[in-house]
């Protein structure tokens, strides 16, 4: 009951994001995902983006999330050309540092239809590079810090639907845009269960 309250007062705040004013029940699931990654409430909700229904880290907040995290050993970032590379350091428990290296080229991008794409990718190529490469980096180096979310910027180029397994139908979730309270958070996901 109090996380209800909480989440309805802050729903009817105009300091909190856009995408969660009016919404009690997007703002309980970002604060949940917060918790469990080690967010406070606030933060979660100023990093946490929900972009084709599933949670995400704006790519500086992923960093600072994995800086936090007691096995990081360093960051360095850089560019050749066209190429971004990132590489995170991570203390093994035997005290052994393991780097983790992910790049990201401008034919990659290009291979994936995102330089002609409106928006960031026109207007910083580079830096959306780094983005990519950083988010890479991080899910392979700390799976476990970051319990599965990707950076925002890497959820919003990927389609709403996106079939996995060619000739199979992948399972949707459901449309939460309208919820306005745990009651009807439950009733959405029931409504979903049945519908399988």
């Amino acid at each position: 009951k109090e996380a209800q309250e909480f989440a309805t007062t802050l729903s009817k705040s105009g300091l909190v994001p856009k995408d969660f004013q009016g919404k009690p029940a997007n703002i309980l699931v970002a604060v949940q995902w917060g918790y469990e990654i080690g967010l406070a409430p606030m933060q979660a909700l100023q990093n946490i983006a929900v972009i084709n229904g599933r949670p995400s880290l704006w790519g500086d907040s992923l960093l600072a999330l994995v800086k936090g995290h007691k096995n990081f050993a360093g960051c360095r970032e850089w560019m050749e050309g066209t190429i971004a590379f990132c590489e995170i350091k991570r203390t093994l428990n035997n005290g052994e540092i393991e780097a983790t290296m992910a790049q990201f080229s401008e034919a990659d991008a290009s291979k994936a239809n995102l330089l002609n794409k409106q928006g960031p990718w026109k207007q910083y190529p580079k830096r959306m590079l780094q983005l990519r490469a950083r988010g890479f980096a991080i899910r392979d180096a700390f799976p476990d810090a970051i319990k599965g979310l990707i950076t925002a910027e890497e959820a919003m180029d990927y389609p709403e639907q996106k079939d996995i397994t060619p000739g199979k139908d992948v399972e949707q979730a459901p449309s939460l845009s309208n919820v306005q309270s745990t009651t009807q958070l439950t009733d959405a996901l029931e409504q979903a269960s049945k519908a399988e």
